[in-house]
């Protein structure tokens, strides 16, 4: 008869630890937004009503949860009506202390537009031409723990043999508030890197031998030697080609990222830059990557184009000319 209260006891404490377990879960977590979302809540909205509008928005994952934390910091129905601003990564009680607070969006979100090919220094620049205070921060990632204190939460980040976040903010359109900090960009780029990027990755990473780190940084160079979308395979195809016979890539967009203030023009005493990136003077793939490529490069890394070329030269309307041999090649620089 003993063994019977020690079971209900055993069975009392499980339940207890599953269901703090099961709390803490719901009071910390969100939903799976990617970007910042503006919500406007009218006068008289209920709680219910504004948990709905939170779940429809993919701000909060389950009514439910939002009902528990609202209720354990006392969230009342006198919800001052206005537009909120919801940001991504935003723990669950951050979003009912808003609501709480009455925390509304003064300023109207800036349409933040990052080019494909942007380094970590050029969206910086960006930023400041929008008047984001959080520029020179941003710039900082390059050499930054970001990626030591975060690659619990972006697995992929663990994949990186550099401090810097470059090549993994994924060129986009984005609407951020002014004062939006470099750290809370980075990581709405890097969740948009892991919704466009890592499903492709997972569908075709056994087309190549290459791991996701190296394609990234092979699509880099890829995204600033190519002028038009037409050349990113070929181009990809030369410097496979290049790699697999162990021959230096040879790509000035990487002699540039090396160089402090780079000119538009790779001149030939640039070449000899010590630099990990400079591909001139090493073999084999830099580092890290040199930009934060598009989809379309990254697509070009893991399927380049099946070609003997191993040289290509600019022509003046950003083309290339395609060659096979260095005697081919020479002709077509004098071109």
């Amino acid at each position: 008869m003993k063994i019977i209260p020690k079971i209900a006891f055993i069975i009392t404490i499980v339940l207890t630890v599953l269901l703090s377990f099961a709390f803490i879960s719901m009071f910390f977590q969100t939903g799976k937004n990617s970007q910042p979302i503006e919500i406007e809540i009218k006068k008289g909205f209920s709680a219910n009503k504004i948990a709905g509008l939170l779940l429809e928005s993919k701000v909060i994952r389950r009514k439910r949860d939002f009902s528990i934390v609202a209720k354990t910091l006392g969230l009342t129905e006198k919800i001052q009506a206005g537009k909120y601003l919801f940001y991504p990564n935003s723990k669950l009680y951050q979003v009912v202390l808003k609501l709480k607070t009455g925390e509304i969006s003064q300023e109207k979100p800036v349409k933040l537009i990052i080019p494909e090919g942007s380094s970590i220094y050029k969206i910086g620049t960006i930023l400041e031409a929008n008047g984001i205070p959080s520029f020179y921060e941003f710039r900082k990632l390059t050499d930054s723990d970001f990626k030591r204190r975060n690659s619990s939460e972006y697995i992929f980040l663990k994949t990186i043999s550099t401090r810097s976040l470059e090549g993994y903010l994924f060129p986009d359109t984005y609407r951020i508030n002014k004062n939006i900090t470099a750290e809370a960009l980075a990581r709405l780029m890097l969740n948009r890197f892991a919704e466009v990027v890592l499903p492709y990755w997972e569908s075709n990473k056994n087309f190549t031998k290459l791991s996701l780190h190296e394609v990234i940084t092979l699509a880099s160079v890829i995204e600033k030697e190519a002028a038009s979308s037409q050349e990113r395979a070929v181009i990809s195809s030369v410097f496979h080609n290049r790699l697999t016979i162990n021959m230096a890539l040879e790509s000035c967009s990487t002699v540039k990222y090396a160089l402090e203030r780079p000119s538009k023009i790779v001149y030939f005493n640039q070449l000899k830059v010590k630099s990990p990136y400079n591909t001139y003077l090493l073999r084999g793939l830099p580092p890290g990557p040199i930009c934060n490529p598009g989809l379309d490069s990254i697509k070009a890394a893991i399927f380049p184009a099946k070609t003997s070329f191993l040289y290509f030269a600019a022509q003046k309307d950003g083309s290339h000319i395609f060659s096979k041999t260095l005697k081919e090649h020479q002709k077509a620089r004098v071109k």
